[in-house]
């Protein structure tokens, strides 16, 4: 083969790879953008978690991608299949991940999105959603302290896989 066949086959070659990867990518439901954190091994190692010293919030969102307008934006994927509309506690995590990634980058998500298996969620990281946040954690801070918290389900294989099972009180199994 001369070099310039060569040289186109290896273009064509690029320009399919190309295209597989931007598919690829639609498919997974991430935006399009640099990816900045990955709560996996396969992109990168394992980040820090990311920590708001005000609220004691720890957490690693799946995802955070720069978009094209330069937005810092987190991505929850979650296993399975979508509700009609994402689950509260999914919106609340979100929301968690939303202001841990404004005090670790410095910038203020305008929204997040919710990865499920068959859909994405966008939801909006508004001020009410931060307040709601706050609130909640403030009610899990109190009951921690007043040492009163209660199992609030029915469903043993939620109990087994708890992580707090081997030293609860009111463990089911």
């Amino acid at each position: 083969m001369r070099p310039i066949h060569w040289a186109l086959l290896l273009l064509v070659l690029g320009i399919l790879l190309w295209l597989l990867s931007r598919r690829q990518r639609k498919s997974s439901g991430l935006p399009d953008g640099a990816l900045l954190y990955a709560d996996s091994d396969y992109w990168q190692t394992l980040p820090k978690p990311l920590y708001d010293a005000e609220l004691q919030l720890v957490g690693k969102p799946d995802y955070v991608i720069k978009d094209a307008r330069g937005m810092v934006i987190p991505v929850e994927l979650k296993s399975g299949a979508a509700p009609t509309r994402p689950w509260d506690s999914h919106i609340i995590q979100l929301a968690a991940y939303c202001r841990l990634i404004e005090k670790n980058f410095a910038q203020r998500p305008p929204y997040g999105i919710i990865r499920y298996q068959n859909k994405s969620f966008t939801i909006d990281y508004t001020d009410e959603l931060e307040t709601r946040l706050i609130a909640l954690i403030a009610q899990m801070r109190q009951v921690e302290q007043d040492n009163c918290a209660n199992r609030s389900h029915k469903q043993p294989a939620r109990c087994r896989s708890c992580g707090y099972a081997q030293i609860c009180d009111q463990r089911l199994t």
